[in-house]
């Protein structure tokens, strides 16, 4: 992905348009959805300190050297928005192991995978037992599934990011079928008092069972099919809607459908890290940012309860923004 991504750099910062052949210019527009949750807050200068560091941006010239610093700040914003993402689900190891295996596999190293049938399985466990010595104590089957929810993260990440930000794919149901397939490839659901779910059972697999999170309830299940498909095809008709006026304001659309999604939850498991994917892809397309999420623990209380404000009290996206903004 690194030299893909540096390509697109290279043509334009942030990418924004809608083919990978032709590059257009849009103004960044604040939507009207912005509102004010705290007295710290002020949405419009918020607003408008991003988009004049956009607009500056993408008024540059950028030579070699500048294409390579943007290209990594953005894999090492992944990086951060990997471990993030992975601390608000519980999943994942810690922060060193985290940085190791991403850079690896966004360098393109295969890094492979181990399991405890693997005659390289006690090195791996010693090389991860260094870099993380609290994981002493932890039983081998914790550390292996950490790791592997590590690895297929940063291997989804990179493929929406490839697809939707690089090759100017749209954000098709196709594309996020597959990502999630990727993220979950080779991890169980693991529930207590019920059968193991493998991952070929559920991966890039639209859920049959009704689930809920709290008081709230998604999508129930035969319904999904044709929630995902209105949601990919709104989103697309806004894009195109924005190209075509000039303007658009990324921060809103990003944040409208990754709560959509969310809202939705298609899928078994993996839904809430995939819903972080898909605001980033929009946020580093259109915005060339890449926002981490859930680094801190105070960060993952807030972000859960917008998003349960958001779903319970039917707030919309308006706080997400805000808070996307502060960071």
């Amino acid at each position: 992905m690194n030299q893909s991504l540096r390509d697109t750099i290279s043509k334009g910062w942030p990418s924004m348009s809608r083919s990978a052949a032709e590059q257009v210019s849009m103004t960044i527009h604040a939507d009207d959805i912005y509102r004010q949750y705290a007295q710290d807050q002020d949405p419009q200068k918020l607003f408008d300190k991003a988009a004049n560091w956009i607009s500056a941006i993408r008024l540059t010239k950028f030579d070699d050297k500048q294409q390579e610093v943007i290209n990594k700040e953005v894999h090492e914003a992944m990086v951060r928005a990997i471990f993030g993402s992975n601390m608000i689900e519980r999943a994942g190891l810690g922060w060193d192991i985290t940085v190791q295996l991403c850079r690896q596999i966004f360098a393109g190293e295969d890094i492979g995978e181990i399991s405890e049938r693997d005659t390289a399985y006690q090195d791996a466990l010693l090389e991860l037992h260094h870099k993380q010595p609290g994981l002493r104590d932890m039983p081998a089957q914790y550390i292996l599934r950490g790791r592997n929810e590590i690895v297929q993260h940063a291997k989804a990440f990179q493929h929406i990011i490839h697809a939707f930000v690089t090759e100017k794919k749209d954000l098709t149901k196709d594309l996020i079928k597959e990502t999630h397939r990727i993220l979950t490839r080779g991890i169980p659901i693991v529930q207590e008092d019920r059968s193991e779910v493998p991952p070929e059972e559920y991966g890039g697999i639209y859920r049959t069972v009704i689930v809920g999170a709290g008081t709230t309830n998604f999508t129930v299940p035969k319904f999904v099919p044709a929630k995902m498909k209105e949601m990919c095809d709104a989103l697309k008709q806004e894009l195109v809607a924005a190209e075509l006026q000039g303007a658009i304001d990324p921060f809103s659309i990003a944040a409208k459908y990754s709560m959509e999604f969310v809202q939705i939850h298609p899928f078994q498991d993996g839904n809430g890290r995939l819903c972080r994917m898909i605001l980033n892809a929009i946020l580093c397309r259109y915005a060339g940012v890449v926002i981490p999420i859930g680094e801190q623990g105070e960060e993952t209380i807030e972000y859960m309860g917008i998003k349960r404000r958001a779903s319970q009290d039917m707030e919309g996206h308006g706080e997400e923004l805000s808070r996307a903004f502060e960071r």
